[in-house]
């Protein structure tokens, strides 16, 4: 139904760009600074470096720029030297005509770091440098956080020289799938994205229904005042019930995480939410602080007792925001729940745009449609509300879906939720029922003929 593609509207409610430091990204851009008589500017981007669609090793981009014309300036060269924690990986001078660098990092299990200049030999005996390498060795073969220390060394020409160091950091993200078994819902894959370090100790808890996993991080003030941010992706199938709720406990050392480090995105994938746990320096002092500080992040997730009400995602053009709540927050079968929402202007706070036209629908799965309506916002900002039936006969993951807003085929939104299994409340047959009384009223009687006897007596 509705294909949410409002990737970086969302990535902008979470991630921010660091100044110095990689914080989860695959990339970074340096803020502009004076080097000579330039305005100049440094970046660095990754991504998977592919041979027959088989990924076999990272590829880097290093680009030194004119931060007023955007251009690549001509004649750099640089020293670069590559970490990991606090093993040093790499370190070689590249130089590019162009000013742009391509570096191919291809994992080998064992053996010496090898750096090869891809323009060739003849590129070198005429002096040309394309900026094209090929690194080889027992590099880059895991997931995690990398640092660069990059000094520009000339620019604009191999005969002007300049001295100006920066320090950078990507990360490449590790990817580990578990399958989990739980009592209701049956077996599980949840995948775990790491983008700092590796994850290790995945165990989930059916009884506490606690998804836990460690990873290990230095707390010394020193890494500390490098780290911007630390980010983790856990992908949960929608058709996990017990996970697909408004809100989410989520601890580090037993330390309680703020709402803003936990973000639920249900528009990504189709069949998978996606919670992002986003620590920022705030909160990895306040764990510090307040924390086991080992040399380790013992991660803590699981749904909310209370719910996070009102729920609220852009449309896909970033036109309109959408703000939900449902009651009773348990969507049960045979049941009817009541949806009230408010669209609202994204970028004024708590402004609703009101008399606005909709198409609304809850979908069973993904395919099935359970109710559908169109109509019109209410015309002086108060909730919209709307009475769905559910059926008797069905469980499972629902989509409520919000689709031509002001009959915009762009303006369309969707949230995920769950219709739970009913409660069952035990109760006595009827013939049982009428057995006990039976039994109670005969010892009523008795107990009366006991007191009259004593009287006698």
């Amino acid at each position: 139904m509705l294909k949410s593609i409002l990737l970086l509207v969302a990535a902008s409610c979470y991630i921010i760009i660091p100044t110095s430091y990689g914080d989860g990204l695959a990339s970074e851009i340096l803020p502009p600074e004076t080097i000579g008589n330039k305005n100049v500017t440094l970046s660095i981007n990754s991504s998977p470096f592919l041979i027959d669609n088989t990924h076999v090793g990272t590829q880097i981009n290093f680009a030194v720029m004119d931060a007023d014309t955007q251009q690549p300036l001509p004649d750099v060269t640089l020293a670069v030297s590559s970490f990991r924690g606090t093993n040093s990986l790499f370190g070689h001078i590249f130089k590019s005509d162009g000013g742009n660098f391509l570096i191919d990092i291809i994992p080998e299990p064992s053996g010496d770091v090898t750096i090869e200049d891809k323009g060739g030999a003849f590129a070198s005996v005429f002096g040309q440098n394309s900026g094209s390498y090929d690194v080889k060795g027992p590099v880059f073969n895991s997931g995690g956080l990398y640092r660069f220390k990059i000094e520009i060394l000339t620019m604009g020409s191999y005969n002007s020289q300049v001295s100006k160091s920066y320090n950078a950091a990507i990360s490449i993200p590790e990817t580990n799938q578990y399958e989990v078994q739980d009592s209701e819902y049956g077996k599980q894959n949840v995948t775990l994205i790491a983008y700092y370090d590796q994850l290790s100790n995945f165990h989930y808890d059916a009884n506490k229904k606690t998804i836990n996993f460690t990873m290990p991080f230095d707390w010394s003030d020193s890494n500390l005042k490098q780290v911007t941010v630390v980010h983790q992706e856990i992908k949960i199938p929608k058709t996990f019930g017990d996970f697909v709720v408004t809100k989410y406990n989520a601890y580090v050392n037993d330390v309680k995480l703020s709402d803003k480090a936990v973000s639920i995105d249900d528009y990504s994938a189709n069949d998978l939410r996606i919670v992002h746990l986003i620590l920022y320096k705030s909160d990895l002092t306040n764990i510090k602080n307040s924390g086991d500080s080992s040399q380790r992040m013992i991660y803590s997730l699981s749904p909310a007792s209370e719910d996070n009400f009102p729920i609220e995602q852009f449309t896909r053009n970033a036109q309109y925001k959408v703000s939900l709540r449902w009651d009773p927050a348990k969507i049960t079968p045979g049941n009817t729940t009541e949806f009230s929402f408010k669209i609202l202007d994204p970028y004024l706070v708590n402004k609703t745009v009101n008399s606005l036209d909709y198409d609304f629908t809850v979908i069973e799965g993904s395919n099935y449609v359970i109710y559908h309506n169109t109509g019109k916002t209410s015309s002086d900002g108060s909730l919209t509300t709307i009475a769905v039936p559910f059926p008797s006969n069905y469980t499972g993951p629902i989509t409520i879906g919000f689709e031509k807003l002001n009959g915009n085929s762009f303006a369309d939104s969707e949230f995920s939720a769950i219709v739970s299994k009913a409660v069952k409340v035990p109760e006595f047959p009827t013939f049982s029922a009428l057995i006990l009384l039976g039994v109670l009223g005969f010892a009523v009687f008795l107990g009366k003929i006991s007191v009259l006897n004593h009287k006698k007596i």
